[in-house]
């Protein structure tokens, strides 16, 4: 019987973590401006192992641990990845190559 209390108890856990929400900006919102709002709401950046290496003098991506992926040609399409106080992994997406602005977030995981 304990251990059917204990395991309720840790699927019940994992629904509150899949149940968070994922955080929302405007379209175009300038990712500095995201990434204080998101530090705000307690996120931290999140290297993930294989991302890419942010070429010398990128300003999307220098002295951003968080970047999973720039694209050097095209609009100029950036991935930061975020976790959460609960554990959500978070994935911000900018487009363009001066000022870039939020295209979308992304659940990767254990969000909505």
């Amino acid at each position: 019987m304990r251990a059917l209390i204990v395991g309720l108890v840790m699927v019940g856990g994992g629904a509150a973590v899949a149940a968070e929400r994922l955080p929302t900006f405007p379209r175009n919102t300038d990712y500095s401006e995201a990434r204080r709002s998101l530090v705000g709401l307690g996120y931290v950046p999140v290297t993930l192992p294989g991302s890419d290496q942010c070429a010398e003098g990128d300003g999307r991506c220098q002295g951003r641990p968080e970047m999973s992926a720039c694209a050097g040609t095209g609009v100029g399409q950036c991935v930061f990845v975020w976790r959460s106080k609960s554990g959500a992994l978070v994935e911000v997406v900018t487009v363009g190559e001066n000022n870039p602005g939020v295209s979308a977030v992304r659940c990767r995981a254990n969000c909505q």
